[in-house]
C-alpha cells in the first residue's frame, strides 16, 4: 500500500470545541479525519486507532478541573492501543498539559505547521499499525492488571500466531477470551486490541 494509501485507511478522530483549522490541509495528505466537538462517553471514539483531543473545553463530562487531559487518561487505561495525541494552544505548563504529558503519546501545540503535523500522523500510525508495539501496550496494560503471567504468554502466543498466518478473525484469541476468567477490564484491553480496523492495512501489507 502507498503511504496516502495507509493514510486513509487509519481512522483519525480529533475532540476539541473549536473547528480544527488543519482539517482540510490534512484531508489533502489523504488523512481520514472526522472531528468531535466532545464526548460522552469512550464509546464515541472506540473505532479511532488514533485520537488528537485537545486539552481546553472538552473532557466535560469526565473531569472538568483538568479537560482534555482527563479523556486522554482515561483512553490510555482503557484502550492502550490507542495512540492519543495531545493538541493545545494553551501553555505546555498548564494542569491539564502536565497531566496529558504523563499519559498521551504525543504532544503537539495547535501552531504547529502542516508539514510537522503530517511528520508526527504518520508516525502515529506506523506505530498504531505495527503488530509488535501494539502487542507491547497490551501486555503492559495486563501486567498492570495484575493478570496471570500464564495468561498473558497464552494470549501472546496466540496473537502471534494469528498475526503471522493472517487470521484477521483472531479465532484462537477469541476462544481463550471466551474460556479465560480475565475480568471486564482486562478482556476489554484485548479486544479493543483485536477489533481494530487497523488489521486491515497489517493483513494486506
Amino acid at each position: 500500500m502507498s503511504q496516502k494509501e495507509i493514510r486513509s485507511a487509519v481512522k483519525i478522530a480529533i475532540i476539541d470545541d473549536e473547528k480544527f483549522k488543519a482539517h482540510s490541509n490534512l484531508t489533502t495528505y489523504g488523512y481520514k479525519i472526522q472531528e468531535l466537538p466532545d464526548i460522552k462517553s469512550l464509546d464515541d471514539v472506540s473505532d479511532f486507532d488514533v485520537v488528537i483531543c485537545d486539552l481546553m473545553g472538552v473532557g466535560q463530562n469526565f473531569d472538568k478541573s483538568i479537560g482534555g487531559a482527563s479523556i486522554i487518561k482515561e483512553l490510555k487505561d482503557n484502550y492502550p492501543t490507542k495512540y492519543v495525541i495531545a493538541y493545545t494552544g494553551a501553555r505546555a505548563n498548564t494542569a491539564e498539559a502536565n497531566v496529558a504529558k504523563q499519559f498521551s503519546d504525543e504532544f503537539i501545540k495547535k501552531d504547529d505547521d502542516i508539514t510537522k503535523l503530517v511528520t508526527k500522523l504518520d508516525e502515529a500510525i506506523d506505530i498504531a499499525s505495527d503488530p509488535y508495539e501494539r502487542w507491547l501496550v497490551t501486555r503492559q496494560g495486563l501486567i498492570d492488571l495484575e493478570i496471570d503471567l500464564r495468561q498473558i504468554l497464552e494470549l501472546e502466543s496466540a496473537y502471534v500466531e494469528a498475526v503471522s498466518s493472517n487470521d484477521s478473525g483472531f479465532s484462537e484469541i477469541t476462544a481463550i477470551l471466551k474460556e479465560a476468567d480475565l475480568g471486564g477490564h482486562a478482556k476489554g484491553i484485548v479486544q479493543s486490541l483485536i477489533a481494530s480496523g487497523i488489521w486491515a492495512i497489517v493483513f494486506t501489507a
